[in-house]
């Protein structure tokens, strides 16, 4: 492999997830330019890359001037700025993006998106890392070969955990539609319809029902006596959603709750911590936050092959999970993503000359690879992997991403939340 020349658009969470790739293998990639409009965390990648000064930049547009080629680009801006960002990106004539998901909420940008990448013969590998994970590239392996046969059925179901959710979708940067551009299914789930689109490529999504509300994180549901603020509620020591709990004690997301604070968070104190949720958003009760997205959705989406896939999403539940259950002609595949292993089903006859299955557990746990911060099943580490293999030449992986394809969990998404609003079964074209 040639070491590829690497420019990072986004120094956020996700964006040194995949960037710290160029640490842990630097022969394989190197980051050579840095963009980001936040001083703190431009200084911070600075310093983390070894970028010298006339190769960070607080604006796109400056970079764009400067001509520099690089074999990828590293979108990992928030969702609202992709479309923008991607498009001149695309145009400017860079030739391998890896955007982070969601592509965009918007179903015309999407679309030119999608056109541009095509002209401009640009490869546009979206961050759907579930698709790079052991586990489900194992299941898609299985389908590829022929295990099950014809798929009957795919049924999925992710369960959001408490602290995540309350950190990223009730108070969080993703906590209201209008501010990110998102609705929780597109922000958090796209991950999962664009993994039933690609189990069943050979065929094209063709109808999708949805039902879903917000039902727990509002307004009337706050209790009796409840203060605007946790710091100073009544109920701070027994509430499960207590800002004191949850992002003081327990501390789950701290390079995303303290990034306000406009510091390296390891260099945050516990009282500016506390200062900080007096006022903030991250401080303020879950009943009164601003949240204005879903807690609980279904969808059901019918393919032009007959198969039917179902899928929902509940947020704030104790253990964060996901489940998936295909059924086909031939056998049946069933997990869990956090257990790491795969259960084939297989048709036998007992001994009595009775129809009965056998099932072989497929461990894939020893191939997960992680880094400090990546996670996702190895999904993170994984997408990184291939796509700097892709570039090299390398067109045998199945999980790499086409933007083609890619735009077909998003439309599901678009009508399964049209469908929600109206209650009406919402037909696609593809």
């Amino acid at each position: 492999m040639k070491q590829i020349q690497t420019v990072l658009l986004g120094y956020g969470n996700r964006g040194g997830i995949y960037a710290d790739h160029a640490l842990d293998y630097p022969d394989e990639m190197r980051i050579i330019a840095v963009i980001e409009i936040n001083p703190v965390r431009l200084a911070e990648a600075k310093k983390r890359y070894s970028i010298p000064e006339n190769m960070a930049f607080s604006d796109l547009d400056e970079f764009l001037k400067s001509n520099i080629k690089a074999d990828l680009v590293i979108n990992a801006v928030m969702d609202e700025m992709h479309y923008i960002t991607a498009m001149k990106i695309i145009l400017a004539g860079y030739k391998n993006l890896l955007l982070e998901k969601p592509i965009t909420s918007d179903k015309k940008e999407l679309l030119e998106i999608r056109d541009a990448a095509n002209a401009c013969n640009c490869n546009v590998f979206v961050g759907h890392v579930l698709r790079y994970t052991p586990f489900y590239s194992l299941i898609k392996k299985l389908i590829e070969k022929g295990e099950i046969g014809e798929i009957y059925t795919i049924e999925m179901d992710e369960h959001v955990c408490l602290h995540h959710f309350v950190d990223s979708y009730i108070r969080g940067k993703w906590h209201n539609e209008k501010e990110c551009g998102s609705p929780l299914l597109l922000s958090k789930c796209c991950h999962d319809t664009d993994l039933m689109c690609w189990f069943n490529s050979g065929s094209n999504p063709k109808n999708v029902y949805s039902a879903g509300s917000q039902s727990k994180f509002k307004k009337e549901n706050k209790p009796n006596g409840a203060t605007e603020f946790c710091l100073d509620c009544p109920y701070v020591d027994e509430c499960p959603y207590s800002a004191k709990k949850i992002h003081l004690e327990f501390d789950c997301m701290p390079f995303q709750t303290w990034e306000k604070i406009k510091k390296p968070y390891k260099e945050i104190s516990d009282k500016e911590k506390i200062e900080f949720l007096k006022h903030d958003n991250y401080g303020r009760c879950v009943y009164n936050a601003g949240c204005d997205l879903v807690d609980r959705q279904s969808l059901v989406v019918e393919y032009e092959n007959g198969s039917i896939a179902t899928f929902t999403v509940v947020g704030g539940v104790s253990k964060g999970e996901r489940y998936i259950s295909i059924a086909g002609e031939r056998g049946e595949i069933k997990g869990y993503f956090e257990q790491g292993i795969v259960n084939l089903y297989k048709f036998a006859i007992d001994g009595n000359k009775k129809y009965t299955y056998k099932i072989t557990p497929l461990d894939v746990n020893s191939e997960i690879v992680t880094n400090e911060f990546g996670g996702h099943g190895g999904g993170d580490f994984a997408l990184i992997r291939d796509v700097l293999r892709f570039i090299n030449g390398e067109r045998d992986n199945l999980s790499i991403t086409n933007i083609n394809d890619s735009v077909k969990g998003h439309l599901i998404v678009y009508a399964a939340e049209e469908s929600r609003k109206n209650g009406k079964r919402i037909g696609l074209e593809n």
